[in-house]
């Protein structure tokens, strides 16, 4: 009787590890959806600085999204490197939740040190949003904070014919929340990858490297983000990491002067 029970309590054992390892991760998603209702509130009082103002003194008085749109964008036919841009883009949604599976499938340790350094950075971020809301780009063009830009990742859902879709990347869209731009989780999520397999990645780093750096240029030629959001980014991503890394630190050096 206890040898036929035992495939269901492995099935139930590993449900339970299932939804605890899980639920804090489902949880970003209800938390997204809190900011979205508080979006209304906090429009008004949204940033445009310093974020425009760090922008225009590193690159000479311009902000780069629009140096960087002027030279490369065309709005009737859009490039090869836009396609690009839109797919690094989008990855945001896909790569980092499919490192945290496999991570858990293959190498559960490490799944739930990534799981504490995601959460704590994520929920960091979304804390800021709401102390601090800030606008992007392309929403401080169409408010007149700064010349022109397009919002490039909603123009290409456009050009392949996906108006819906594009509607979601808009201003009143029933799920963004366009004050939430600093700092960007669009460029810490790829360099908290960076960071946290860069001693095990061997010849990937650089495939690591180019991906933070990819996300980080789409995120300025695209209007989504300004450097000063992506460089906040990844400032979060260290901070985060350094201090994980001193509180484990601190325990094993606790466990080490525990008397035998």
């Amino acid at each position: 009787m206890h040898r036929a029970s035992l495939p269901l309590d492995d099935v139930r054992r590993d449900f339970v590890r299932g939804v605890r390892d899980w639920l804090p991760i489902v949880c970003i998603l209800i938390a997204y959806l809190v900011l979205h209702e508080l979006a209304t509130t906090l429009a008004p009082i949204a940033h445009v600085q310093p974020q425009l103002g760090f922008d225009e003194w590193l690159f000479g008085g311009t902000a780069p999204t629009v140096r960087l749109q002027d030279a490369l964008w065309n709005p009737t036919s859009p490039h090869w490197y836009d396609y690009v841009a839109w797919v690094v883009y989008l990855s945001h949604f896909v790569v980092t939740f499919t490192v945290a599976i496999v991570l858990w499938v293959r190498a559960y340790p490490m799944f739930r040190r990534f799981r504490a350094l995601f959460l704590t950075v994520t929920f960091a971020g979304f804390l800021t949003y709401v102390v601090y809301p800030a606008i992007p780009p392309w929403l401080a063009s169409e408010r007149g904070d700064m010349p022109h830009t397009v919002r490039i990742v909603r123009a290409m859902w456009l050009e392949v014919g996906w108006t819906n879709v594009a509607k979601v990347f808009g201003e009143n869209s029933k799920y963004a929340f366009p004050v939430g731009a600093l700092p960007s989780l669009h460029a810490a999520w790829p360099f908290l990858l960076l960071l946290f397999f860069w001693p095990v990645a061997g010849r990937w780093r650089i495939a690591l490297v180019a991906y933070a750096l990819a996300m980080a240029f789409t995120l300025v030629y695209s209007a989504d983000h300004f450097v000063f959001d992506v460089l906040l980014g990844w400032t979060y991503v260290i901070v985060v990491v350094l201090a994980f890394r001193s509180l484990t630190n601190r325990r094993h050096q606790s466990r080490h002067d525990l008397p035998n």
